[in-house]
Order: C-alpha cells, then structure tokens, then sequence
C-alpha cells in the first residue's frame, strides 16, 4: 500500500536480534475459500451497500478441536445459517463461534458453507457509490465484508462468483474461469491458483467500467494477462505510458528477484473513496482515481514478490512490505533515469525521516498481539521511508553483488514462496544466503528510533618523509545503541591523486591511522553518503 504524499527489541547493538518468539496459536488452517456474492442491486439507485452471500471455507485441523473460530464483524455482517450435519454456531464480539457436536480428529478435511447478510451500513471495507463497488482490506477489514480467519499468516485459495447487472465489468483476484451473460445479469468466476492472505483479496467493479489487456510472456514463457481498469475522463496518456513500460517493469524485477510468481497482473483505478496512492491486492492492484503514475505503479507491482509471494507472518513484519516496495520503488527509478536519480530518491526518503515528529522504530514486537491505528502502521516516514533508506544502507554495506545475490536466493527460495516469514526469520536467512554475521547491522537500524550523530575529528603530522592521519570517531544520541558502521574515507593528495579506504567504526572515541608516503590535503567523511541517517561535524586538529 502507498499512502497519497505524492520482548520488544533489545537495544543494545551487541545484542543478537534472533530472538524466540511466540506463533500464532490456532488449530485450524483454512485451504480455501469459495464466496457467492448477489451483488446486483449494489450498482443500482440508491446503491445500497446490503449483499446476500455463500461462503464455503475448506479447512484442515491442526489437532483435535470441537469449534472453530472465524472474524466475522457484528455490525456490518448477519449470519443466518451454517449448512452442515450437527453443527450449531454464534455469532458475537466480531467472532463466529462454528461448534461441532462430535469431535473431529486432528489431520481431518472439513468444509463448512455459511450464508449471511452483509447490512446496508458503511464499514469502511466494502465501498459502493454510483454504481461502482470495490474492496479495500488492508490491515483488517476483509472481516467486515466475508467471515474469515483474517490474518495474515494464514493463506489460503480464493474464488468468487458475483452476480451483476450484465453492463458491470467486475475484477478480482487470480484468473476469470468465467462470465456468463443471461439476459440483463452477468455471472463472473474468478479463481485463484496461488494462496493468498485476507488482506490481499479484492473486488474492483463498476458499470461501464473500460477494461485493456495486454498479454507479457514470462522469464520461462508462461504468457501473463495484465488488465488495466479504467474510468472514463481519465487520462490517456497517463495509461498508455504504464500500459507501454509495463512489459519492461515485468522484466525488470522478474530477472532482479526471481520470475513474475502469480497467474495474471493487473490495476483498477477507484474512486474518492479510496483514499490511499494504491493497494497490492494480489494479481490486481488498486489506484486511486487517475492514478497512472510510473513510481506508484513500480511500487505496488513490486508487492507481488514483497508481500504477495512472500507476506509478513504478522503486522509486526509490515516493513518488510513497505520498506521493499519503497526501495524497489527506487531501483525502478535507478533502472530508468540512472544511479544519481537513485541517490536523490533515496535521499529524499532519509530526509522524510529526518522531518518526522514521532519517531519509533521500524520493528515493534508488540503489534503482534495489537495492531496500531493505520496512521502508525502504515507511517510513511518510518515503515516505508526509512525502511527503505535501511536497505540502500544495507545495500551499501554488503556490495552490489551480495546484495542482489542475496534477494534473488530469498525470493527463488523454494520453502518461502506463497508462505510467510517473520523479521527475525528474514534477518537469519539472509545472514544464511549472504554468509555475513550481519546482525548487528539489523539490531540497531530496526530497534533504533533515531540515528547517529558523529563529531569526528583527523589530524595530518609528517614524520620524516611519511604522513600520518589520525581519526577519531565520536558518536552521540538519545539512545541506548552506538551504531556500529562501516566509514569511507576519501583522502586527497598534494599531487592531485587520490585514496578510498573504509574502517569499521564500532565504538566510540575510537582512534585510527592511516600513513602515507604523499602529502594529504584533505580528508572527507563518507564522501558517497553511503551512511544516509546520519548527522555529521567534522573537524581538523
């Protein structure tokens, strides 16, 4: 998701990140689900919001169990019957309570079908205005439309049968099995082949909706559909700029990370009900209204792999969504206009952070167990600017070719695709695939809440024909965490020359000397920035 601008962590830096932490608990895995909606009269005067529905969820049992337990909201949804031999239900505190007569043995296959009202309320997930319908579930809300187990740990399959007025084009995720027109109504089937999270499932709809599709054949040949949904009085040229790179932005990241992983792509433009720049719904990315933008688009296609493909264990994990997206955001930027227009992309997301009021860190343990309000989950200055600053850094720190190296093994990695992983999980495995003790680094950017202030300090004395620099480094902050950092130094000679060395500051007051048989003249810092969140004085004794 992009918003519209166009224990808890230990912190001292010593201490290892990878620390145990507690799962989930829950009994039951969904496989999938199979949702029939009669959304007709949605799209018609007065564009109610009320839709009856059939929902048939497929599940494995994780033990043996007597009830299971969905999210279900209690004021947008009224569950009026569950099919099925001796089972009973209750439906209170936003919670759907399936009990079960007999006890039903670990390992066993169940399917359960529930029929139910969504009322004619505004619930802030299902929206509808003259004639166009959409959802928007992100962190929580697919609850509030269709009775589920809605977090994101858990994935499962998804299809939809919808039943529409026969001039509504309506989208969803996966593939169209198919649409049949008889008379004035139209019957869609939209399926998935990949498993996917709550938050991830979406409808995009709308009467006379304009829909383009374009066909990109795959790194190992699959022929992708990408569908574009359009309101009339958009701009065209804005379209048929994305519609034009699109194959080219297909490519790019398919052969940066690993082969585009799901069965369609596809963008739908919303309306002033959507508030936010987009939204990664799985195989069809939400817009806001007219939103053809290049950067927007690069942000939310790269979701697929960086959420999608791979999707956060817990709302805790959300940087490792936003923060890639983000810096992937910007390696489109390096890919299109060059390594300047990379650097002063990401030097605007470490200056968005450096004008944050409230600072907190990147990783907080405690949203495992409660998520914040959206403001703080999705906080732009710290879950997606300096998130994304910490990966150029981390970019910076282990080369380009460890680096990349490093996310194409996470993303062709076999036992993470279509599943979830944690931020400790993350950080192990690419400690794994890199073979770098890189903890530390992890530790302090993700625990920190603000960022180094260094007062360094050099001096140059000649000694018969050699010349000595000394360094020391100096660092400050409100925290309890010395932000340990590789430095480049850049020395210029008398003669013009010139030299790079790098030192790995990790204390303070630290000294160091260099020697040389020329002249320097001058001594700068981090002359590349490859330290972004930072603050720095430098001073000649």
């Amino acid at each position: 998701m992009k918003t519209l601008y166009k224990i808890t962590f230990l912190v001292i830096a010593t201490v290892h990140l990878i620390l145990p932490q507690n799962e989930l608990e829950k009994d039951f895995d969904i496989i999938k689900y199979k949702l029939d909606v009669d959304l007709y009269n949605n799209y018609l005067p007065p564009y109610p919001h009320s839709f009856n529905g059939i929902l048939e969820i497929e599940f494995k049992t994780l033990d043996d169990l007597n009830q299971i337990k969905l999210n279900a909201s209690s004021f947008s949804i009224v569950i009026n019957k569950i099919e099925g031999d001796d089972i009973s239900f209750k439906h209170t505190s936003d919670t759907l309570f399936i009990n079960f007569s007999k006890t039903v043995k670990k390992n066993s296959i169940e399917r359960v079908k529930i029929y139910y009202l969504h009322n004619d309320i505004v619930d802030g997930a299902f929206f509808v205005k003259d004639g166009m319908l959409f959802t928007n579930n992100a962190p929580q809300g697919a609850r509030k439309w269709m009775p589920c187990f809605d977090h994101p740990s858990d994935k499962a399959l998804f299809e939809l049968k919808a039943k529409t007025p026969s001039d509504v084009l309506l989208g969803s995720n996966g593939l169209l099995v198919d649409s049949v027109k008889i008379a004035d109504t139209i019957y869609y089937n939209w399926k998935t082949e990949y498993p996917l999270s709550t938050y991830l499932i979406v409808i995009s709809s709308k009467k006379n909706y304009q829909l383009d599709e374009i066909k990109w054949k795959s790194l190992n040949g699959r022929v992708i559909p990408v569908r574009f949904y359009w309101n009339e009085g958009e701009n065209q040229s804005g379209l048929n700029h994305v519609k034009n790179i699109t194959p080219e932005m297909m490519r790019f990241f398919s052969e940066l990370f690993c082969d585009y992983p799901f069965e369609k792509n596809g963008y739908a433009t919303l309306n002033e009900l959507f508030i936010f720049g987009g939204m990664e719904n799985q195989t069809l990315i939400s817009l806001c209204s007219n939103c053809w933008d290049e950067e927007l688009i690069a942000h939310e296609f790269s979701h697929q792999w960086f959420g999608n493909m791979i999707t956060l264990k817990t709302w805790a994990d959300v940087w490792l969504n936003e923060g890639f997206a983000t810096f992937a955001e910007g390696l489109w930027i390096e890919h299109r206009f060059g390594e300047e227009a990379y650097k002063e992309y990401m030097r605007i997301q470490a200056e968005r952070f450096f004008q944050s009021e409230n600072k907190f860190p990147i990783f907080n343990r405690e949203w495992r167990n409660k998520i914040p309000d959206i403001g703080t989950l999705y906080n732009g200055e710290i879950i997606y600017a300096k998130s994304s600053v910490v990966l150029n850094m981390l970019r910076n720190v282990l080369g380009d070719s460890v680096f990349f190296g490093a996310l194409k093994s996470y993303t062709n990695d076999k036992s993470l695709q279509y599943r979830n992983i944690s931020t400790e999980e993350f950080i192990s495995r690419i400690i794994s695939y890199t073979g770098r003790d890189i903890g530390w680094f992890f530790n302090q950017w993700l625990a920190g809440t603000h960022f180094p202030v260094y007062k360094n300090y050099y001096s140059i004395t000649q000694r018969d024909s050699l010349y000595i620099i000394d360094l020391i480094f100096s660092q400050g902050n409100d925290e309890n965490i010395y932000y340990k950092m590789p430095f480049e130094i850049q020395i210029l000679f008398e003669d013009g020359s010139s030299a790079n060395e790098t030192i790995f500051n990790d204390r303070d007051n630290q000294n160091f000397r260099l020697v040389y048989s020329k002249k320097p003249i001058k001594i700068y810092f981090d002359p590349h920035d490859k330290i972004l969140l930072k603050k720095m004085y430098v001073k000649e004794l």
